[in-house]
């Protein structure tokens, strides 16, 4: 397991020193998928608003889209959880209703022959 270091990232032209165990491409990723969101929630109060959000606010919003993505991380997981917990509970029904196997090999010790013989 690698420590977390500190990284500088760059994200929409500001310095954000953070923590982090990921590598170059995950920050990558990770920073483009933030960007993406602070564009999309700015798009939103300009649609909003009719102006978009003063530039003093870009920390603030930086904050707000992390935020953002980590609640729809949460609610990812919830999702998933939930629906791993249905698809547990369906194939528990489904073996629940599979009749257990009877032994019909029983082999030619058990097997009725139409003759009873007495000892």
């Amino acid at each position: 397991m690698t420590l977390p270091a500190e990284v500088s990232l760059e994200i929409l032209g500001r310095i954000v020193r953070a923590h982090s165990s990921a590598g170059p491409e995950e920050i990558r990723q990770a920073t483009q998928i933030l960007e993406d969101t602070f564009r999309d929630m700015e798009r939103a109060y300009e649609l909003r608003w009719g102006v978009p959000p003063s530039a003093l606010d870009t920390s603030t919003w930086l904050l707000m889209g992390a935020l953002n993505l980590a609640h729809r991380v949460a609610r990812l997981e919830q999702d998933r959880s939930r629906q791993t917990q249905d698809l547990e509970l369906t194939l528990t029904k489904l073996l629940d209703d599979v009749p257990d196997e009877e032994n019909t090999s029983a082999g030619p010790l058990f097997e009725r022959t139409g003759e009873d013989t007495a000892i």
